[in-house]
């Protein structure tokens, strides 16, 4: 889980591991693993999400190490948190290489939005909306993740 700091990664991780929501929030600092596991038909995937403080994306390069695949997140209020994309992306293959990357837009549940989906895919995102508060998308997306890490395509 990368992205700026306050785009909902902790409640992202929280409402896919738990199903529960807290909108207080509380900075994360350093990284903290989940363990989550999965099954599809026979298969147990077991997923160790790392969810990295936001607030540099230089500051924790050893723990991309080892990565399979990541979740960015922006905030859909934030046109910033879209800016920084990029730089999230390079830090992340400096140390894990060409993994699997999707590309959140949390807290599609707000209204006041700075930018639309479409402007994320114009930029060459593969990406979904998502609200760690109602759950839109949440499942989908750390399973979609999971299956590009299994099949190994990205």
């Amino acid at each position: 889980m990368l992205g700026d700091p306050a785009v909902g990664k902790t409640s992202l991780v929280h409402k896919y591991v738990n199903d529960m929501f807290d909108d207080s929030y509380l900075s994360t600092i350093g990284a903290k693993p989940v363990k989550k596991t999965i099954e599809r038909g026979e298969d147990v995937i077991i997923l160790i999400i790392w969810d990295i403080a936001g607030h540099n994306y230089n500051l924790h390069p050893a723990y991309y190490l080892g990565a399979k695949g990541a979740l960015l997140v922006c905030d859909l209020t934030r046109i910033s948190t879209v800016d920084s994309l990029q730089s999230w992306i390079l830090a992340l293959q400096s140390k894990a290489g060409d993994v699997p990357i999707r590309v959140l837009a949390n807290k599609a549940d707000l209204e006041n939005r700075a930018f639309e989906l479409d402007h994320l895919e114009d930029l060459g995102f593969v990406s979904m909306m998502t609200s760690a508060k109602t759950g839109e998308n949440v499942e989908k997306a750390f399973d979609e993740l999971a299956e590009l890490i299994v099949n190994g395509s990205g």
